[in-house]
């Protein structure tokens, strides 16, 4: 289903929204997130990105400028001497145009140590993987779920979808000087067997260099929005448990230690707008989900710190006749700085 694909330029705040912008979640890893484009349909997506989606309404892509420079006042208010710029979003940001330029610009703002980007690696070539290493990215986390071909494509929900291509690029990021952590999620039922051997893989071919934990297996967790998978998910004791033994059986650990990959608390960004606050705000565009509005306060600072976006849930009213109207809303959630509010009246 076709959606529109917004551009989010200077006019509109980079905090406050899940889809697009900066995610702070109070540690020194600041969140960068440039479009929400993705062409896969994972079966398990938990944020149900891809051409299939039945719930999104919109897209976005935000210009690398204005990006940049709000992520440079993050950075700032951080005060940290080893932020890690982590790009990644409620897509795939190896569709974003200007990936070169803001890895780029991110590896020259004052404290960040390490640039880093979640991935499935599919859309890029061997060219690109070079642009990314000259720009100076220094990490690439890889979603690799199976490496047998037919499985990967079902769980893709793609069947143009190229494990063996993607296993290639991977070795070509490696021999251009980029660091690769392998990050498969794991469906009980459907990828057990291919665990042991993307791990395997993973070490033979060198992943994860300087690293103990080079393959980071992740838990499939059924998300409200996202896609349902039919399994029986696995509580976190029993994932963890499982982990173990899979440590135990491949001779590698699987389990990072404390402070392997340098996560630690730091300054969160102050939260402007508190839970039950009303706000007046204009109607800017369409929420990435059905019955969303994204909307900015008419009263503004002007800066990455102090503005917000915000998504308010209209449910069915929900309208691009909205568009350019003003509303009163009332915050109901602020957790990390993702801003949700409802209309009054």
């Amino acid at each position: 289903m076709a959606r529109p694909i917004y551009k989010i330029g200077p006019e509109t705040p980079l905090v406050g929204a899940l889809a697009f912008g900066i995610v702070d979640r109070g540690t020194n890893v600041v969140e960068v997130r440039p479009t929400s484009l993705c062409a896969l349909n994972c079966i398990f997506c938990s944020v149900n990105a891809g051409p299939a989606s039945r719930t999104r309404w919109a897209e976005y892509v935000v210009e690398p400028e204005p990006l940049v420079a709000a992520l440079e006042e993050v950075v700032k208010y951080k005060g940290v001497d080893d932020a890690e710029v982590h790009i990644d979003g409620m897509g795939d940001p190896g569709h974003y145009p200007h990936l070169a330029e803001l890895v780029r610009g991110a590896k020259t703002i004052k404290g960040v140590a390490v640039v880093s980007m979640q991935t499935r690696l599919y859309m890029l070539d061997e060219d690109k993987i070079r642009e990314l290493a000259s720009a100076g990215l220094d990490r690439l986390n890889v979603s690799i779920d199976a490496l047998d071909p037919s499985l990967a494509r079902r769980l893709a929900g793609a069947e143009w979808y190229d494990v063996e291509r993607v296993l290639d690029l991977v070795k070509r990021a490696l021999e251009a000087g980029i660091n690769v952590v392998i990050s498969p999620v794991w469906v009980p039922g459907w990828n057990d067997g291919e665990l042991p051997k993307i791990v395997k893989w993973a070490y033979d071919n060198g992943v994860g260099r300087g690293l103990l934990t080079p393959v980071l297996i992740q838990k499939y967790i059924p998300h409200k929005r996202g896609r349902r998978v039919k399994t029986r998910p696995m509580g976190w004791g029993e994932f963890w448990k499982r982990l173990r033994v899979m440590e135990k059986e491949l001779g590698v650990r699987l389990v990072p230690g404390r402070g392997e990959y340098n996560i630690h608390k730091a300054p969160e960004l102050p939260k402007p707008h508190a839970v039950g606050e009303v706000v007046a705000v204009e109607i800017v565009g369409r929420g990435v989900f059905r019955g969303e509005m994204l909307a900015t306060p008419l009263k503004r600072r002007g800066t990455a710190v102090w503005d917000r976006v915000l998504t308010v849930a209209y449910g069915k009213a929900a309208s691009d006749e909205l568009v350019g109207s003003r509303a009163r809303v009332r915050v109901i959630e602020n957790r990390h700085n993702i801003y949700i509010a409802k209309p009054i009246g």
